[in-house]
């Protein structure tokens, strides 16, 4: 299913976090671990005092480390992945204040430079790349309800990106530096929740759940918006858990009303979920800046793992 995923770290103890799961993912055999340097104002580097070339050998000395380290994880967990780590540079020659170009640094066989674009564009370039099927990300802090948002490359990559993104989320044992990070759940697959609009485009996250191994709990969900509505949603839902009932799996249908967002954040705590899965909505994304303002709400808000399925093409 996930045969390839890709890891962006900024090599921060919660992106070395994001390690912890990929031996989780069903079928999973590589892992591309990337860091991209944004070094397109060569002053802003400059003032702390690091050259071009110091800084790059800095960040592919850490790579090449964190890759060993998630190589010995996987090992130590039985699981047999090749980990391949990338650096990318973003450069961008420049004019200084004096009005002398700044020109780029050289070549290097240990980074790939991409010239302009931001850092959840290298990302998504990557995925592109290396053909990988799920991005794996942090989100910095516990959402919304604790007064912060995504960090700001996880939303640009939920919401531009085309490949499927597991967003994780920590529970913060402690707060300031020394903050201890829990796992929501030991198994973020044990007991899923699905929503869907009942559209075509929603199909695919209900496909994947179907597929996923080792879960035991599927919670179907749909937000109605009037009465009338209940009798039509409760005999789609109701096809859907037949086709993903099988022995070891309990399906439930949850029939909510009011405010999307709310209700399903409001059931995922309610049921204790290890991870939330929903659909891009096809053409109402890019109107919605690319993500339906629903599914933003719920994936930026939500205080446990998001898995977002984008839908397929042909």
């Amino acid at each position: 299913m996930f045969e390839k995923v890709l890891i962006p770290t900024d090599f921060s103890r919660y992106s070395s976090k994001m390690a912890e799961y990929v031996t989780e993912i069903p079928g999973t055999r590589e892992v591309v671990l990337l860091n991209v340097l944004d070094a397109s104002n060569p002053k802003l580097l400059e003032k702390s005092g690091w050259s071009y070339d110091a800084i790059i050998s800095e960040a592919a000395f850490r790579l090449n480390e964190e890759a060993k380290l998630l190589a010995s994880i996987t090992c130590k967990n039985e699981v047999s992945l090749m980990v391949k780590p990338i650096l990318k540079v973003i450069v961008e020659p420049m004019s200084g204040a004096d009005g002398i170009n700044l020109n780029p640094p050289e070549p290097r066989q240990d980074a790939d430079f991409v010239y302009g674009g931001t850092v959840g564009d290298a990302i998504q370039k990557t995925a592109w790349e290396e053909n990988v099927s799920l991005i794996i990300m942090g989100a910095e802090g516990k959402g919304m309800l604790e007064g912060i948002l995504l960090g700001s490359v996880s939303t640009e990559v939920l919401r531009q990106g085309e490949t499927d993104l597991l967003i994780i989320r920590h529970k913060m044992l402690e707060k300031g530096k020394e903050a201890n990070m829990e796992r929501f759940c030991p198994d973020i697959f044990s007991r899923i929740l699905v929503t869907t609009d009942l559209s075509a485009a929603a199909e695919d996250a209900i496909v994947l759940a179907g597929e996923l191994e080792g879960t035991k709990e599927i919670l179907l969900a749909h937000v109605i918006s009037k009465e009338e509505e209940f009798g039509r949603a409760a005999e789609k839902l109701n096809l859907m858990r037949q086709d993903l009932e099988q022995p070891g799996r309990m399906v439930t249908v949850h029939i909510l009303k009011g405010k999307p967002a709310d209700q399903i954040l409001e059931l995922a705590k309610k049921h204790d979920v290890s991870l939330l899965i929903f659909s891009s909505q096809g053409k109402g994304w890019i109107k919605q800046m690319r993500l339906g303002s629903t599914s933003f709400d719920v994936a930026r808000r939500s205080d446990r793992p998001v898995l977002v399925v984008r839908q397929k093409t042909g």
